[in-house]
């Protein structure tokens, strides 16, 4: 697996920056790659130039506000040199090598054009610029009548990708030229290779690259609805787990379908084995997993993956939850960096990850509430994986979180000069769960209650980290209830490893919100 930083000094650092994910976040809340370095890598990082969310390959940025000075007399000189890949459909009607200076909103630019390559109906390209326009290549390249594939902005059909790479950096003070390889896509592409899993998983690992694993050993590798097969995959340390989402007439050939794929992956990232998990579409009436087999080195029953500092205990062979929510990975980064000396609160705990890490960080005291007494079993050996049950802040608390809020608030309206309240609550609720003699919770149905009631028992310096993966459910009204109770409500993207893709819904709504 190769290393996602390319090269580093006292001034520069220059990354190989996945397809799919901005340089720099649009919004509050948005996590482009210089917010993943500064959130999981405490990396406090100048931008020196930017590349399309679509594009990939290398981007360069400064580690100190002289170098990022340096960086635009740099460019205001003219005196670095970027070479881009990409593939059009189409072949430029001239000569192979040309020059297009068409200046771009009102600015002077300059982009030198050469074909490398044609194979099964697919151009290689290379294009050379010193200073890049917002877009440059691509529209120099549409002018041309050479869209770059992918790009339906500017006239190209649609793909999975936008198929423009930055693979060659020459930059004053590095003292060598920085390549970095033509995607696997673009291969595929060329070699006519142009269907199927395997140049869908090719996409799916570009929007990745290695960037997980360089904050934990657990992360996704093939998102829902993000490859034609209805399966996700997960990576935990050396084990692959592929949920199945089929019924069970594609479950039957799918190990077949899958093998090319399972293939490619594993000469990307370290393989030992792997399961294929059947998800059942009812898990309320049956078992999250009604089926499981594996594959290569059989995982034991349980092992821990790393994420950041911490461990978590897995299970891949059972049919439940293999025990961490992947998904949660930035949230729970964002929670250890405010729980110190904070109570916290932790609803609907399940295996006490949120919890883990804020006692990590020093909380103040921390509270997991869930019904589930196996759960917080789980919880309490990660604690124990931690060595984090010897400082006694860890409370571990079985019952109903509707039922622990009621009675919270009733102590809060009969004393409130004594109620203590608390700085940091974690409600991250199932969409659907049974608590017994009819009393199931419904998250729409209960979301606007458990806001109200969360609000009411946080402090002054209150935080509240919200989510749900209601995937059907009405983002306009989770995020209007929040703003009902809340002065601030920052809706996060998801990490990387969970792409939200087009006419798809967000896998989980993730909201910050502050009192």
């Amino acid at each position: 697996m190769s290393h996602p930083i390319v090269y580093e000094d006292n001034d520069w650092l220059v990354v190989e920056k996945p397809t799919g994910i901005s340089t720099h976040g649009n919004r509050k809340g948005d996590t482009g790659l210089a917010e993943w370095l500064a959130l999981h890598l405490d990396r406090k990082l100048h931008i020196c130039s930017r590349l399309d969310k679509g594009t990939s390959g290398l981007l360069l940025f400064a580690r100190h506000p002289a170098a990022a000075g340096l960086a635009q007399r740099i460019h205001d000189g003219a005196q670095s040199e970027k070479k881009y890949f990409f593939l059009s459909r189409t072949r430029y009607s001239a000569e192979r090598s040309w020059e297009v200076d068409t200046p771009l909103d009102g600015k002077k630019c300059l982009t030198r054009f050469r074909l490398l390559e044609d194979n099964n109906g697919f151009f290689l390209y290379e294009a050379r610029i010193e200073r890049g326009r917002t877009h440059q290549i691509r529209r120099h390249a549409a002018l041309c009548g050479i869209a770059v594939h992918g790009d339906d902005l500017y006239g190209s059909s649609s793909f999975s990708r936008l198929c423009l790479h930055c693979g060659e950096l020459k930059w004053p003070g590095i003292g060598k030229v920085l390549f970095s390889s033509l995607p696997d896509s673009f291969e595929f592409l060329l070699s006519g290779k142009n269907k199927g899993p395997v140049l869908e998983g090719a996409v799916a690992w570009e929007r990745r690259l290695a960037w997980p694993s360089l904050a934990c050993d657990c992360f996704r590798l093939v998102h829902r609805d993000e490859i034609t097969l209805p399966v996700s995959i997960d990576f935990y340390n050396s084990f692959l787990s592929v949920t199945a989402y089929g019924d069970d007439g594609e479950n039957h050939r799918l190990r077949k379908r899958l093998q090319p794929l399972l293939g490619y992956l594993s000469k990307k990232i370290r393989v030992a084995g792997g399961v294929l998990r059947y998800h059942v579409k009812n898990p309320h009436r049956n078992k999250l997993i009604h089926k499981c087999e594996s594959w290569g080195n059989v995982p034991e029953e349980g092992f821990t993956v790393r994420e950041h500092d911490l461990v978590y205990g897995i299970t891949l062979n059972g049919l439940n939850h293999t025990g961490l929510f992947l998904d949660q990975r930035d949230s729970r980064r964002r929670v250890g960096a405010v729980a110190r000396n904070r109570r916290v609160a932790n609803l609907f705990a399940f295996t006490c990850s949120f919890s883990a890490v804020a006692v990590a960080a020093e909380a103040e005291v921390v509270f997991s509430i869930d019904l589930a007494g196996s759960a917080l079993t789980r919880g309490k050996d990660n604690f124990a994986l931690n060595s984090l049950e010897k400082n006694g802040r860890g409370k571990f608390i079985r019952e109903d979180v509707m039922k622990w809020l009621a009675r919270q608030e009733r102590k809060l309206l009969e004393n409130q000069n004594s109620f203590v309240p608390w700085d940091l609550i974690i409600c991250d609720p199932p969409v659907f769960a049974s608590a017994g003699r009819g009393r199931d919770f419904h998250v729409e149905k209960q979301w606007s209650e458990l806001v109200r009631q969360v609000r009411l028992l946080l402090s002054d310096r209150g935080i509240a980290l919200f989510a749900n993966n209601h995937r059907s459910g009405s983002a306009v009204y989770y995020r209007t209830e929040l703003e009902k109770h809340f002065n601030t409500v920052i809706h996060q993207s998801p990490p990387l490893d969970f792409p939200l893709l087009p006419g798809h819904p967000e896998h989980v709504r993730i909201y910050w919100c502050e009192v």
